[in-house]
């Protein structure tokens, strides 16, 4: 999302501003372009976009002359209006030469914005190192409405990136700054984005109405409409399908007029799945495939994924199977290409942090240099001192370069590490398993060797979390992946793919053997005593199973058959091992 502010220069309302709003929404071009009319317009970017856009196209016509820094506030908007209405490229060569800006309250907002426009086309690399500069610059930024603008970025890409508890710190300190109207609505939409995410629903539903309220009461409606979507998206959570499609209803005119395209396709998406649920399913694939018109514009994007799955859904209740299976199959690539951009965002992460520390290691380095070429000057009166403390120093510059050495290898490692393995049950995450296993079957395809796949899911694992707490639903996977590691082979590939389903490849494996492995995990899930967590429940899982023989050695075919078969023993009654018939 957009998170640009104005800077906060008091603004005069001189006399003339009165017949000019009397007439027109525009400024007129006989107006002297000032920081006064700049400033105006980043406070209404948000709360009234068509009048901001106008008045900063009116402003760039003009043929007034304009002072260095006007010019690149200009530029600093125009950049703004672009990113909002998606031409993000246009928008990104505008913002590259201001990033360098002498003036850093400009720099450090173009690479806040540049972070908003670099993760819509998926630039992750780029958009974290900004992020990384942003951290570090922030507390030299001392103009208000910069830190407020770089304070909430830094929050949303810490909620991307699923560190919550780091997103609301940061937010918690956004309002302790005493921050603007905007900021604040800026700061309740993103601080109940991140305890919606996190499963913190009460603290989500004791501040959702007030910041809907705020949000009113300052006319700031696209941070309203991010609020009233997140809200909607519970109600449909808890099953109140009905409040939820009303709710959407009643402020989906309000949304659209924000014409901000990735809230729009929010309504449009959890509208779909409302009606769906509803049995209106002439509506529901009408908003769905409304989403699905967007997806070019919204690559790997979550609505995509929800929208597909609602149009197979659908086609299924209408006993449209073949339909219902291409919908499948669009279903399962989106669910991938979705997945496998998670993954690029924290290996994104996790590079960039890494760059930044390799950096400041060149700048400790740099000042031990200019240590040195001190130490060369003073040479000239102390020959005999400084050939004693040249050898010092280069024995403390090789012992520091080993050092650093070894830290950077070590943190690359576990940089690695923590790319590659689910850091609760310590598998491969979907992005390395995708990876491990499509090399695997390489092999037993080339060799013609079986191969088969393990798809597995536990049963009521929301009610465990719901009913007992995360702590338990934690303890929960990691007793059922110590469990079924018991009995792999030291060359299968186990992963988890999602939330609470895992996936275990089974290279040179006949495909009765693999249904026999999948018959000994369930039965050991079910027997796990769940005393240890410190509370006691019933854990069963469902799996399904397919082989390379039925299935083929293409790792989406394999899991979407695995998958189609683990659903099947769902519907047979859970904790049951169903086999994909083709």
């Amino acid at each position: 999302m957009l998170s640009i502010f104005g800077y906060k220069l008091r603004y005069r309302r001189q006399v003339f501003w009165l017949p000019i709003f009397l007439c027109t929404l525009i400024f007129p071009v006989y107006l002297q372009a000032s920081v006064e009319q700049l400033t105006y317009l980043d406070k209404i970017k948000s709360s009234k976009f068509d009048e901001f856009s106008k008045g900063v196209d009116v402003l760039a016509n003009t043929n007034t002359k304009l002072s260095p820094f006007e010019t690149d506030y200009l530029q600093l908007l125009k950049a703004y209006k672009l990113s909002y209405l998606g031409d993000i490229d246009k928008a990104l060569l505008i913002l590259q030469p201001l990033t360098s800006n002498p003036d850093m309250a400009i720099s450090f907002r173009a690479k806040a914005l540049s972070i908003n426009s670099l993760i819509i086309v998926r630039r992750y690399l780029d958009a974290f190192l900004y992020f990384e500069t942003l951290i570090n610059q922030l507390p030299q930024v001392n103009q208000p409405i910069a830190r407020e603008q770089g304070l909430r970025v830094i929050a949303m890409m810490y909620t991307m990136i699923e560190r919550y508890d780091l997103s609301v710190s940061y937010l918690d300190q956004l309002i302790a700054e005493n921050p603007s109207e905007n900021s604040v609505c800026a700061a309740y939409q993103l601080r109940l984005e991140a305890w919606f995410s996190s499963n913190q629903i009460e603290l989500f539903k004791r501040d959702v109405d007030s910041g809907v309220q705020y949000c009113e009461e300052h006319n700031e409606p696209l941070w309203r409409q991010l609020i009233i979507v997140t809200k909607a998206k519970l109600l449909f959570e808890e099953g109140f399908y009905e409040q939820s499609k009303l709710l959407l209803l009643k402020e989906y005119t309000r949304a659209a007029d924000t014409k901000y395209l990735r809230l729009i396709t929010e309504f449009n998406y959890v509208l779909a799945e409302n009606l769906l649920m509803l049995g209106d399913l002439d509506e529901a694939k009408r908003y769905a495939n409304m989403v699905v018109a967007e997806a070019e514009s919204f690559k790997n994007y979550f609505p995509i994924v929800h929208s597909f799955k609602v149009l197979y859904r659908a086609a299924k209740q209408e006993k449209n199977y073949q339909q219902a299976l291409d919908y499948h199959e669009q279903y399962m690539a989106a669910f991938t290409a979705y997945m496998d951009d998670k993954s690029a965002q924290q290996m994104a992460y996790h590079t960039a942090h890494s760059e930044i520390l390799a950096q400041n290691q060149k700048i400790a380095l740099l000042d031990k240099d200019n240590q040195l070429l001190q130490y060369e000057q003073t040479s000239l009166k102390h020959q005999a001192a400084f050939n004693k403390l040249l050898i010092i120093a280069l024995a403390v510059l090789v012992f520091g370069l080993a050092v650093m050495a070894y830290r950077s290898f070590v943190a690359r490692q576990r940089f690695k590490a923590l790319a590659e393995y689910d850091d609760l049950t310590a598998i491969s995450n979907r992005y390395h398993f995708s990876t491990s296993a499509k090399g695997a079957l390489a092999l037993c395809e080339k060799g013609q060797l079986p191969a088969a796949l393990i798809v597995f899911d536990l049963d009521h694992f929301k009610q465990i979390n719901d009913q007992y707490g995360h702590a338990a639903g934690d303890w929960a996977l990691r007793q059922t992946v110590d469990t079924c590691r018991n009995f792999m082979r030291n060359n299968d590939v186990f992963g988890r793919i999602g939330g609470e389903e895992f996936a275990i490849l089974l290279p040179g494996c006949q495909s009765d053997k693999a249904h026999l492995l999948a018959d000994i995990c369930r039965d050991a899930i079910s027997n796990i005593d769940t005393a240890a967590s410190g509370y006691e429940f019933k854990l069963s899982a469902s799996f399904g199973v397919t082989s390379a023989e039925i299935s083929g050695y293409h790792l989406t075919k394999l899991i979407e058959d695995a998958d189609t078969a683990m659903y099947q023993a769902k519907q047979l009654g859970r904790n049951k091992v169903h086999f994909f018939q083709g």
